[in-house]
């Protein structure tokens, strides 16, 4: 994420317009809601509901052919759609062979112990962008994604208008240029983006990406987290009148029958919210250690307003991969954590001050532990592709 300045929050979405069957869950209510169709996934004690509509409007909303028996099929004839198709495929052809596709041959190698962990995925600050994260961490079972834009809902596509249905479509396709182009959201940008009058939140973005990388949503549904760190289940889709509710969706690889789970809940972490949100303290402190990825992530974590939850990533974290903006490189010290160094250091872009590291760059510069090449480029440097990586592991933890 790009910040570029730090706001209070109020929480709020539109309904969503795509409901489920009532289902048991690890709560102390079960949703109410209904939907027509499907069979019924289990992932351990969870029963999932599967309904199909969610995955059949992601990828509509992703430029993809609809499958067999999709409601949605008949809607690709329209030109603005053809035209949405099209240009969605060349752009993601082009990002999955210069970015996704490098990041993956690498994980497979620098992350092989971190991709066969049964470790959660605990990404701040991400935006909608369970993309890299699903890249650099295909197998993991759930994925914690959290930021400033609100939850949001997919499209009613029956109820929309034409003219509402083509600029749906472009307001899609320009909330994403530049994750194609810089591989980040702009925060200010995702703001106005992600309105209810536009794309309506990171809901819609998140199940683009996950279709577009192969994946198949099985359901979506709404929760709110209890002062003591809980979570119940809404008894409808969630407007974000709350704080503290957030979304889950349920997905699987299509050469996979395993659930994943990416849940993305919009908060404020800024010291002086965060010390007064008792539930989402309580929920931080009962999260089990996890693996943490950061990136552009506006130096937030080097900021004394954010020391609280810098603490929380610190305290929580078996496995920390970040670029510069993340953790500062002084808080990964020798005693308690191995680093490795990927790519290069380059002070900071001209949107940020006062965050330049000595010490990283003296690290970089260290003639015997040589940082190791990165081979794609992710991060704020994407013009001149001097981009780094840090992997930190935790020492003495069992992974």
């Amino acid at each position: 994420m790009f910040f570029i300045a730090l706001a209070p929050l109020t929480n709020s979405c539109a309904n969503q317009t795509t409901q489920d069957t009532s289902t048991k869950v690890q709560t102390t209510t079960a949703s109410k809601d209904t939907i027509k169709k499907n069979n019924t996934l289990k992932k351990d004690s969870i029963d999932i509901p599967h309904n199909r509509n969610y995955n059949d409007i992601a990828r509509y909303i992703a430029g993809m052919n609809a499958l067999q028996g999709s409601p949605y099929a008949k809607m690709e004839g329209d030109s603005v759609w053809i035209k949405f198709h099209k240009n969605f495929d060349t752009a993601w052809k082009e990002l999955s062979i210069k970015r996704l596709q490098p990041m993956a041959k690498w994980a497979a190698i620098e992350l092989a112990t971190e991709q066969n962990s049964n470790r959660d995925i605990f990404y701040p600050l991400s935006g909608p962008d369970i993309l890299h994260a699903n890249t650099f961490f295909p197998n993991a079972k759930q994925y914690h994604l959290y930021a400033l834009e609100k939850n949001g809902a997919l499209p009613d596509l029956d109820h929309m208008k034409k003219k509402q249905l083509e600029n749906y479509l472009t307001d899609v396709y320009s909330s994403l240029g530049d994750v194609f182009t810089k591989s980040y959201f702009i925060t200010r940008k995702m703001m106005t983006a992600l309105t209810a009058d536009n794309v309506n939140g990171t809901l819609p973005l998140i199940c683009v990406f996950l279709v577009r990388t192969g994946h198949e949503i099985i359901n979506v549904q709404y929760f709110h987290l209890n002062n003591d760190g809980s979570e119940i289940a809404l008894d409808k889709d969630s407007s974000g009148i709350h704080r503290n509710d957030f979304v889950k969706v349920y997905f699987k690889n299509t050469k996979d029958s395993s659930i994943q789970i990416v849940t993305y809940m919009r908060c404020n972490i800024q010291n002086n919210y965060y010390a007064k949100d008792t539930a989402l303290q309580n929920y931080f402190s009962k999260m089990p250690s996890s693996i943490t990825y950061l990136k552009s992530a506006s130096y937030i974590l080097h900021y004394k307003q954010f020391t609280f939850f810098k603490d929380v990533v610190l305290n929580k974290s078996v496995v920390i991969l970040e670029d510069d903006t993340g953790i500062p490189y002084k808080y990964l010290t020798k005693d308690k954590w191995a680093v490795t160094l990927y790519g290069v250091y380059d002070k900071p872009v001209s949107d940020f001050s006062g965050v330049f590291q000595a010490d990283l760059l003296k690290a970089y510069q260290d003639s015997i532990n040589k940082p190791r090449k990165l081979p794609f480029s992710l991060g704020y440097h994407w013009g001149s592709n001097k981009q780094n990586l840090i992997k930190a592991e935790l020492r003495g933890s069992v992974k």
